[in-house]
């Protein structure tokens, strides 16, 4: 990518892409394996190719999904590396690449995406500009909040994943509620559903075929996810179950820290730490029990995963999460901070089967009811070209 060259010129026609198609450049972080970035993956290589060209700019480092946005044919964007110090002109570097590239969209995801992309897409005029909010705890820093809620004024939609979420930011980044539209997270569901040979990936994992229940989470390891209470939880679980088994996937900050907690806790035999995968489609067929033990979430994609993979869950009431499952129905949600907690939700549906069973089948219902890859593109799309109508 180059961003030296800054071209002269930014009229409407510049703006369309090749076949006449609106050009459209995502913003976000990084492209590593979360549910953040498999929303801007999938919404890139989703939207219609008759009417959008997309490409995505990575402000810190690409990432695995890098690659599914090669095989879709989308160009990705990078910011020269810094070293790990911070980088005060990023957004003036964004301005150039924005006037070469000529977008008629700037969609941000989250915070530090959204300080230097909207700010460029103004300096370069760029007609659109959508920020998606994903998840965070509030309150936030003055700082964020404050700067995201001067440049809500400039933006031409914010979007909330969830009503959780799009109160947080009417209450307190005192943004105008008829300013955000709320779009429920969606993923591609058929591959979770596709059978495997369960038996040979648990031998290709080396999990003991006789272990049971078998326990799984997937998430980036950082405080946010309270993996802490869940091993605590699974330490009693394994006073009932001798043979309880839970598999963790993901990596993150507290890898090294979670490690040590496991051996401290004599957990060894019981805890797997599996690391990034990019099969967990079929990893999820291995648990007889989801659980989502996060302290604050938007609306957690692996949630949905897991209820396109028909799982029964145990998960954290916090945030957009109550609006994804159904307590009492394909879901227990207990508190968040609380082992106690866990363990006698998990216990309870390691002990009934029937009810692990109706979780299942009403996990799958839901998700197919309002959790569909194609209902999110489109409800972005709309969002997209509504926009452009509203400038013409």
């Amino acid at each position: 990518m180059s961003i030296s060259r800054l071209p002269t010129g930014r009229s409407a026609t510049d703006r369309i892409g090749a076949m006449g198609r609106i050009k459209v450049m995502q913003i976000t972080h990084d492209l590593h394996i979360g549910g953040l970035q498999r929303v801007v993956v999938d919404l890139a290589r989703g939207m219609d190719k008759k009417k959008f060209e997309v490409s995505v700019c990575a402000l810190r480092e690409g990432g695995p999904l890098e690659k599914e946005l090669a095989e879709g044919g989308i160009e990705v964007l990078r910011m020269p590396s810094t070293g790990g110090r911070a980088d005060y002109f990023r957004f003036w570097k964004l301005y150039k690449v924005m006037m070469e590239k000529k977008p008629s969209v700037v969609h941000t995801h989250n915070t530090e995406p959204l300080t230097d992309g909207a700010t460029a897409a103004l300096l370069a005029g760029v007609p659109v500009k959508v920020h998606t909010d994903h998840a965070r705890r509030f309150p936030d820093k003055v700082r964020y909040m404050f700067s995201e809620w001067l440049l809500s004024h400039f933006i031409t939609q914010v979007v909330a994943v969830s009503d959780y979420t799009r109160n947080d930011l009417v209450w307190y980044e005192k943004i105008r509620p008829d300013k955000i539209k709320v779009v429920l997270n969606g993923i591609v569901g058929d591959k979770y559903a596709v059978p495997i040979d369960v038996e040979k990936k648990k031998a290709d994992l080396e999990i003991d075929p006789g272990r049971t229940p078998v326990l799984g989470t997937a998430s980036r390891l950082t405080p946010q996810k309270g993996i802490s209470y869940l091993l605590k939880a699974v330490k009693r679980l394994s006073h009932d179950f001798p043979d309880v088994l839970l598999l963790i996937a993901g990596e993150g900050e507290l890898w090294d820290a979670l490690n040590a907690e496991v051996k401290e806790l004599g957990m060894e035999r019981h805890v797997m730490f599996l690391g990034p995968r990019l099969d967990m489609h079929e990893i999820f067929q291995l648990f007889d029990i989801f659980i989502l033990p996060s302290l604050y979430e938007g609306l957690p994609l692996v949630l949905l995963e897991a209820m396109a993979a028909s799982r029964a869950i145990v998960a954290t009431g916090v945030g957009g999460v109550g609006q994804a499952v159904l307590d009492g129905g394909n879901a227990l949600l207990v508190k968040p901070e609380d082992p106690d907690a866990i363990y006698r939700a998990v216990k309870r549906l390691s002990e009934n089967s029937v009810m692990r069973e109706r979780f299942s089948k009403k996990s799958l219902e839901l998700f197919r009811q309002s959790f569909n890859l194609e209902r999110m593109i489109k409800a972005y799309e709309t969002i997209y070209l509504e926009g452009l109508s509203a400038v013409k």
